[in-house]
Parts: C-alpha cells; structure tokens; sequence
C-alpha cells in the first residue's frame, strides 16, 4: 500500500482526520512527530520520531527508508512545519517541493514581495531600533500559530518591554517583523491556488475579534454581511492572486487574514499555507461545494482540479456563525458538555469538543470547543450563539 507522512508537533495537525481520509483512498497514514508517545500514534499505520529542533532531513529520510516506507505526498497543517514539509518533499521528488513556497514561510517576506508587486503599502520593519510607527502589531516572523506571542505596542516603551518579555520566556532570538496597526475590521478568505492563481471560495467577518490581545473572539460571520468588508475580501483575494501568479504556486490552499477600512484600505495580516481552523467546518463550506481538507490531501498528491467557475466567495447565502471558545487559564480543560447535546440546541449545526486540552501558554489562542450556528437575521444568530454559550458547562483544572 502507498504511503502518505503526516507531519505532527505537540500532538497537533489534523492527523486523526487525515489518517481516514487517506485510508478512505486507499492510501497508508504514516505519523512523523517529535513525541514517542504521540496521542495520534495509533490512528496510524507506522510512526517514524525526528527532533524538528535539531536534526535535518537526512536524519528522518534515513528512518523512513530503513522502514521501507517509500512516500507518495507529505501532508503537513502547521506553519512552523512548512520547512520540514517543502525540504521533505524536494528528498523524495513529491509534489510541493517548489522553492518559492518558502517565501510563505516569513511573515517578513511575504511584506518584502508584496512591496515590490506594488499590493501593499503597510509599513514594516525587522529590527526594532528602526520602528518609528505606532500602534505597531509585533509577531514572530516564523513559527507563529494560533496568534503565538502577537502583541500590540503603542509606542517605543511598550515595544522595548516586550522585547524583555520575549527574553524572560527565552525567546529572545525570535525572528520579528513589526507592522503597521491598521484599524477597521478583521476577516478571512479561503481557497485553493491552482496554475498560479487564487480562487477564494469562502471569506468571514471578524466583528468581535479581540482587537487587545489579537485572538479571535465572538462569532465570525459567514458571509460577510458589510459592504466594505466584502469589498475588502475581493481587494485582497486580488493581491494574493498577484502574489501567487509572482511566486509560481500550484496545488496549495491558503487561509489568508486581512484587515479593512470602512474608507477602503485593505492590507494582509498573514497568510496560512493550509485551511482554517476546524477546516471552517463542513456547515460553512459545504455550499461553496469544496471540502477544503479534502483538497488538502488532493494537492498533496499533486492531482487536484478547480472546476468552479464564478465563484463568487461573500455571494448570497444563508447567515451562518463560528464560533469558537477560548480557555484562559493553565491547566486541563475538561468539556462536561456534550457534543450531541450541543447539536440539538437551536440552530447549532456543527461542534467540535477537544476535550482534555493541556493549557500550558497563554500568549497564544487556546480554543477547545468550536460551533457553528446558523440563522436567518444576525439578530437571530446573535440569541442562538447567546443561548449555546449560556448552557455550556466546562471547567480548567490547574496543573
């Protein structure tokens, strides 16, 4: 049977998913993690350890091949993974062995190409000392995920007592970028890049988004019901298709953040070389009619066709919110909840329960319940997320 590595760190990556859905084709779901007691470890037919920290690719190849694995794709839903994914690949000849995809692997230059293409005008800087704009958004450049040790600075004293934190946490030689803080509304847009170009076939409203602490919050709305947002959507889903056309893409799927002005100024937040969170659950996707982790896996393997035409991703179509719950505090999370029991509450479509989450950071997002709800009015979708959230029942059990 052909084989399929899924790459995992800290017990995360989609890799329950991904294993059935490979076997779903036949294929065979081989784990590669850092955890020799990886909870995903028996969802998958074999499991090869490598140090991400310290080894390189020889070392893993070298394991792989003494297992006789011989790999057809290499699946990978984390960011700081991405190296790990496109060096992987380029060893054994796969699909997403581009070289320019490691431009998406910087923060810093995906702003330096954008610059140069003309699609952006945010002002931005990798060295401290040179940052003479405030409000400034500072964020790793690389290995950032869930809103990892993004923080707003004001001014220079606030940026210079966040350097010291970053010191105190013993990351002090984390690879920066500062941008410009541009105020207005949060959103995201989805899809696949094929031949080149962007398809954006999903985009959702951030209106709550916790605008202090950069965490998403509230309910996000889908599709977009402001018209500057989705003018926005469409402004931006045209600059990454830019980007995308520059750098020769093929056979990957972003899930790109942006931040609109109601005057019209539209700038990225970031791109994410893999679907949204929750994969946007299927109650949201499902009327664009792709399954983004179903296309995930296609572009893994290199053979996956865009055959919608017009696709039009803040068209009209039923209100629906995400929603997804955040712990605050170190420690277990325990979800006394159930998912069925969520799932029979008015509206509510789609839930997904990690119950058991270990809370070890709080400088990143912590989400261990999602749902979606849909609605005929916000008003409606506003009573229905209030009343799913009133009757959840959960606690956090200190370590």
């Amino acid at each position: 049977m052909k084989s399929v590595l899924i790459l995992s760190k800290w017990n995360s990556g989609g890799v329950g998913v991904a294993a059935g859905r490979l076997r779903a084709r036949g294929l065979r779901p081989v784990l590669i993690s850092d955890i020799p007691d990886d909870s995903n470890r028996d969802k998958c037919d074999d499991h090869v350890l490598v140090d991400f920290d310290c080894e390189d690719v020889s070392a893993l190849a070298a394991r792989i091949d003494g297992r006789g694995i011989v790999p057809i794709a290499v699946i990978n839903l984390i960011e700081m993974l991405m190296p790990w994914q496109i060096a992987i690949a380029a060893h054994y000849g796969l699909p997403g062995n581009d070289v320019n995809r490691g431009v998406l692997v910087s923060k810093m230059l995906v702003r330096e190409r954008m610059r140069a293409l003309g699609l952006s005008d945010i002002r931005f800087s990798s060295d401290p000392a040179q940052v003479d704009f405030f409000p400034a958004i500072v964020k790793p450049s690389r290995e950032s995920a869930g809103s990892r040790l993004v923080r707003r600075v004001d001014g220079p004293d606030e940026l210079l007592a966040y350097q010291h934190h970053l010191a105190e946490l013993g990351f002090a030689d984390t690879e920066l970028i500062i941008e410009e803080y541009l105020p207005g509304t949060e959103f995201t847009v989805d899809g696949p890049v094929v031949g080149g170009r962007f398809h954006p076939v999903l985009a959702s409203d951030k209106p709550d988004h916790d605008n202090t602490r950069h965490h998403d919050a509230g309910t996000n709305i889908h599709p977009p019901q402001r018209d500057y947002v989705r003018t926005g959507v469409r402004a931006l889903s045209e600059a990454i298709s830019a980007l995308c056309a520059d750098l020769g893409l093929d056979q990957l799927w972003l899930h790109v953040e942006g931040r609109t002005t109601e005057d019209g100024r539209t700038e990225l937040v970031e791109i994410n070389p893999r679907p949204g969170r929750g994969m946007q659950f299927p109650s949201i996707w499902k009327p664009c009619g792709i399954d983004p982790f179903d296309a995930h896996i296609s572009m893994a393997l290199g053979d996956y066709k865009f055959t919608q035409q017009g696709l039009d991703p803040v068209r009209d179509q039923p209100i629906t919110g995400l929603v997804y719950v955040e712990g605050f505090e170190l420690g277990t999370v325990e979800v006394r909840t159930s998912e069925d029991y969520l799932r029979g509450l008015p509206g509510v479509m789609d839930v997904q329960v990690i119950n058991g989450l270990h809370i070890t950071s709080l400088e990143q997002e912590n989400m261990f319940l999602g749902f979606t709800v849909t609605a005929d009015s916000l008003s409606q979708l506003r009573d229905r997320v209030s009343h799913v959230l009133s009757t959840l029942d959960y606690c956090i059990t200190a370590y």
